[in-house]
């Protein structure tokens, strides 16, 4: 009989969106599909009666109290309290508060292993390239951790040199339906983006005016997806007021939840736009890619050549660059599109980002 390995994942402030990303999809799936593993997510912030619990059935959540409203103590509390039950804590991002809750966890559990997942975008490489302190601090912090994973090769490119140790490269993913989706249907000449509309990070502006600037050349949509940021109401209407002939061409679907829904939006559309001014991975394009679509995305998204497996599946443009995404979407609208493409792309989704598959890697680690 093998040991059991408990897995916990400390994060106090992972509200529940969080359930269906990494946070709670790396516990979530150790904790189903590996016998040997029992996962838990420690949050403050999740409330048990909200939104993607569902989505996470059988999952071990352990809400701990929000103590002084801060969440470095509140993981201090709960780490003087459970340490010695736990095997492997996942931590993420290498901070202060990472560091030190690593610290106290080892002291009160010698035997213990700790995983630091990185998530790092280019904008937190910048600090490390450019501030000798935050190298050092860095280089000292990673020195306790076990195991070091971050989600892109352009990433690890650029972090490893600062760290001791062998920095794994692990993905991030998209959450599966329980259903496959039907990709013998033919799509739909549709230009598809996912995010917080309107955020600086998203560069939803820069989306806009170049799609704007191709629309005589063909008779293609744009549907955005995802809520809207207040400011970027009156670039919207502004946006319509300029142009009232899109009105049933640029379309704003606002949030949607049901990811079943969401899923048949990717499903009817070709290509999937993320011009993202900076992106650590950008989960939204997974998705999009698990449903079939070709990709549009920026240099300043992280895993830019995996989302596209090095532009098989797609283009890579410049960040901020209107010309460039003009081209592409031009480009885009000329392609001849496939059932059989589609489906050879969510095949490569599922192989390489979705949570099973990216879970096997890690369990290999964990038992290393």
């Amino acid at each position: 009989m093998k040991d059991t390995i408990h897995f916990v994942t400390l994060f106090p402030n992972c509200p529940n969106y969080g359930l269906v990303k990494d946070v709670g999809q790396i516990p979530y799936v150790l904790g189903k599909y590996y016998e040997n593993i029992e996962a838990e997510l420690v949050s403050r912030a999740i409330d048990t009666d909200g939104p993607n619990i569902d989505k996470v059935q059988g999952l071990k959540i352990r809400k701990i109290p929000y103590l002084f409203k801060n969440d470095a103590i509140t993981g201090v509390y709960y780490l003087l309290r459970y340490s010695k039950k736990i095997d492997w804590l996942n931590v993420y991002h290498c901070g202060r508060r990472s560091f030190y809750w690593t610290k106290l966890y080892k002291l009160l559990n010698p035997k213990g292993k700790v995983y630091l997942k990185l998530d790092l975008d280019f904008v937190c490489c910048d600090r490390y390239d450019e501030n000798l302190n935050e190298r050092c601090f860095l280089k000292k912090a990673t020195q306790a951790m076990d195991l070091i994973s971050i989600e892109s090769t352009a990433t690890l490119d650029r972090i490893q040199k600062y760290i001791d140790q062998e920095v794994k490269l692990i993905s991030n993913g998209y959450q599966s339906l329980e259903e496959e989706m039907d990709l013998s249907v033919p799509k739909d000449n549709i230009f598809i983006t996912v995010g917080r509309l309107g955020t600086k990070q998203k560069a939803t502006d820069i989306l806009l005016e170049a799609f704007a600037k191709t629309i005589d050349k063909h008779n293609w949509k744009l549907k955005l997806i995802g809520t809207i940021e207040p400011e970027f109401e009156t670039i919207k209407d502004k946006f319509f007021n300029d142009y009232p002939g899109l009105r049933d061409r640029v379309i704003f679907l606002g949030e949607i939840k049901d990811r079943k829904l969401l899923y048949s939006e990717y499903a009817k559309a070709k290509v999937f736009v993320l011009p993202s001014r900076w992106e650590s991975f950008g989960i939204a394009g997974a998705e999009a890619l698990a449903c079939g679509c070709r990709i549009i995305i920026s240099e300043g998204v992280a895993p830019m050549k995996e989302m596209t497996n090095n532009r098989k599946y797609g283009n890579i443009i410049p960040v901020d660059d209107i010309d460039a995404l003009q081209n592409a979407l031009l480009n885009a609208s000329l392609y001849q599109y496939s059932a059989k493409e589609a489906k050879e792309i969510a095949e490569y989704a599922q192989e390489n980002f979705s949570w099973i598959k990216i879970c096997e890697k890690l369990n290999v680690y964990l038992k290393a």
